[in-house]
C-alpha cells in the first residue's frame, strides 16, 4: 500500500460486536475507492452483534481497500476452537465476553461456535494481520515493546501489550495505531494513535483519519 495512492488513510477502533455503531460510523465517514481502511481488531465479543459486523466486514473488504488487524480477542478464539497453532490464551476465551458472540450465531454457549460459525466468517478471522505498516505508520491491536524494532516485536507484544507500550515513547520511526486498551477519547502523540474508545462497553466507536487527524465518532 502507497499512502500516496490515497486521500484517507482511515483507522477504525475495537468494534466489539457493535453492529449498529459500526453502520452509524460508516455513515459520518462515507467511505470511497479513494480510502484505505486499517480496521484494528476486536471485532467480537461482549457487544450483541458478532456475526453482523463480521458479515459486514467481509462484504465491505469486497467494495474497498482495506486491511484487517487481528485482535486479542480474535487470537483467543481461535484459540480455544483448536484452530490456529500460533493463537495464544484460548483458555480464556469464555470469560471475555465470547458469550454474546455465540449468541449472535444462535447458540448458548462457546462450546459451540465452532459448528454454527459459517466457514467464510473463519476464514476471515484467521487471515487477520498481526500488524500492518506504511510509509509513515505502523498498526497493531495492542502496541509495541518501545525501543525494539518492528521486525523483532512478538505476536504475544502486539496482541496484548498495554501500559509498558503507551506510558513511553516508542523510540521508532514510525507512528504506531493501535486499539485494545480503552481510552476516554482518540490518544493523539507524535509517535502514536490510540483508536479503541470503549465501543465494547457501549461507549464510543471511533476512527481517524491519519493523514488529516480528523475524527468520526459515535457513541451508544
Amino acid at each position: 500500500m502507497k499512502e500516496e495512492d490515497y486521500k484517507r488513510l482511515i483507522v477504525v477502533g475495537d468494534i466489539h460486536g457493535q453492529y449498529d455503531m459500526l453502520v452509524d460510523l460508516m455513515d459520518k465517514i462515507k467511505p470511497t475507492k479513494d480510502d484505505f481502511f486499517v480496521f484494528i481488531g476486536d471485532y467480537i465479543d461482549r457487544g450483541h452483534n458478532s456475526k453482523k459486523v463480521i458479515e459486514f466486514l467481509i462484504n465491505f473488504e469486497d467494495q474497498f481497500p482495506s486491511v484487517f488487524i487481528k485482535g486479542n480477542h480474535e487470537d483467543m478464539l481461535m484459540a480455544y476452537l483448536g484452530l490456529d497453532e500460533e493463537a495464544i490464551y484460548g483458555d480464556s476465551y469464555p470469560f471475555n465476553g465470547g458469550e454474546f458472540t455465540a449468541l449472535s450465531y444462535g447458540g448458548n454457549a462457546v462450546d459451540e461456535l465452532k459448528d454454527l460459525m459459517p466457514d467464510e466468517h473463519i476464514g476471515f478471522i484467521k487471515k487477520t494481520s498481526v500488524n500492518f505498516e506504511t510509509k509513515n505508520f505502523f498498526f497493531c491491536h495492542g502496541g509495541i515493546i518501545p525501543g525494539i524494532p518492528f521486525e523483532d516485536q512478538t505476536r504475544e507484544t502486539m496482541l496484548w501489550i498495554r501500559y509498558q507500550f503507551f506510558e513511553y515513547p516508542t523510540g521508532l520511526d514510525k507512528v504506531v495505531v493501535f486499539g485494545h486498551t480503552p481510552q476516554q477519547k482518540v490518544r493523539i502523540e507524535e509517535d502514536k494513535i490510540g483508536i479503541d474508545t470503549g465501543a465494547g462497553y457501549f461507549k464510543k466507536l471511533s476512527a481517524i483519519d491519519c493523514f488529516s487527524k480528523q475524527i468520526y465518532q459515535v457513541k451508544y
